[in-house]
């Protein structure tokens, strides 16, 4: 993994919390202050960056792999090492914390099937389930995006045509959907304009593997798509709505064109935040991202305990602060003692089976 999309990676995971701390603290039930809302209400375009992330390290890893059906096993294994273990940990910890409290005990689906599909990240209709469509954890809708790609991307690996077949279906539906806007779901959830972000990270995975291609200052594309990022970011910070159904491909597009710069620096020699921490934030954001909401919620509550409100701007700056560093220290935790060790076993557990098979092959 290159050491500049690992701090890519961390930004964006501090993006997105940076705009839920700022969104909740703006909240009238909490310190109603719309003030913090605003510096970061960009900060969902986080989600943006990782699914071009996403779609630039699977094809960047797997790219050998296209019409192997054998590699179909250790590649969904490798995925579901990466996924679910954590989220099932977090998954299962929130929900048992929330179960303790009868204000809270509602987010927890009593139907089994949506339990199920939850526990799976089976994508879910929000009408139905409420919310984002992912109970529990709500940012959870991210990652069911996540596994449709991989899934796509396995078809791929089990024969080419397939994929291509099943990227040519989504195309499909994303123009029905524009032109009729009454596909309901699941469809509807296929034709969201994050579909086109993993794509966008492939292309440049594409591009970044090109030996032929030569960049002279790559680090100038990395300037031109934070330009365009900034762009799209003040667009929504001052209100102005005029890149509102542009926004999710704009930073998609920016995302990508970032990516490409960071990367052919890298190749270049060139590092971006490659100190110890930047990188360890870079390896927890995944659990970053998936605790801090919960975390916030929960941080908010006790502030009003103490009755931090009525301190005024002292007191939400306090709140401000010391939520962004518990969740930090949190995912770093996580990430260290729990989310490293589980995924170091899988990995042990991984290659002992591949040898065992090697040998029984050898008879």
């Amino acid at each position: 993994m290159y050491r500049s999309l690992q701090a890519g990676r961390a930004i964006a995971a501090l993006l997105v919390v940076l705009y839920h701390i700022g969104m909740d603290m703006s909240l009238e039930k909490y310190f109603n202050m719309p003030a913090f809302d605003v510096p970061f209400s960009f900060g969902g375009a986080g989600v943006e960056f990782f699914f071009v992330l996403s779609g630039f390290i699977i094809f960047y890893a797997h790219r050998n792999d296209f019409d192997q059906p054998d590699r179909v096993k250790g590649y969904f294994f490798k995925r579901f090492a990466r996924i679910y273990p954590t989220f099932w940990i977090i998954f299962l910890g929130v929900s048992i914390l929330a179960l303790i409290s009868a204000s809270t005990r509602s987010v927890i689906p009593t139907d089994p099937i949506i339990l199920l599909k939850t526990f799976l990240l089976i994508p879910q209709d929000p009408a139905i389930v409420g919310g984002t469509g992912a109970p529990v954890i709500g940012v959870a809708w991210t990652l069911q995006y996540e596994m449709l790609f991989y899934v796509t991307f396995a078809l791929a690996i089990w024969n080419r045509v397939f994929g291509l077949l099943a990227i040519a279906t989504f195309v499909v539906i994303y123009f029905i959907q524009q032109f009729s806007g009454n596909l309901p779901f699941p469809l509807s959830f296929l034709a969201k304009d994050y579909v086109w972000l993993f794509l966008m990270g492939m292309v440049v995975a594409k591009l970044c593997l090109n030996k032929n291609l030569k960049v002279k200052q790559p680090e100038y594309f990395t300037i031109i798509g934070g330009l365009i990022f900034l762009l799209v970011a003040l667009d929504i910070v001052f209100e102005k709505n005029i890149l509102k159904d542009y926004k999710i491909l704009l930073f998609g597009l920016s995302s990508s064109i970032i990516v490409f710069g960071l990367v052919k620096a890298e190749q270049a020699g060139k590092v971006f935040l490659g100190n110890k921490f930047v990188q360890l934030m870079g390896n927890a954001s995944y659990a970053l991202y998936l605790t801090h909401y919960s975390l916030i919620s929960f941080m908010l509550k006790v502030a009003m305990l103490l009755k931090l409100n009525e301190l005024g701007l002292a007191g939400a700056l306090i709140t401000y602060v010391g939520m962004l560093v518990v969740c930090i220290v949190v995912a770093i935790g996580f990430h260290v003692w729990i989310e490293k060790p589980i995924a170091r076993k899988l990995r042990a557990m991984a290659k002992k089976r591949k040898t065992n098979n090697m040998a029984a092959n050898s008879y």
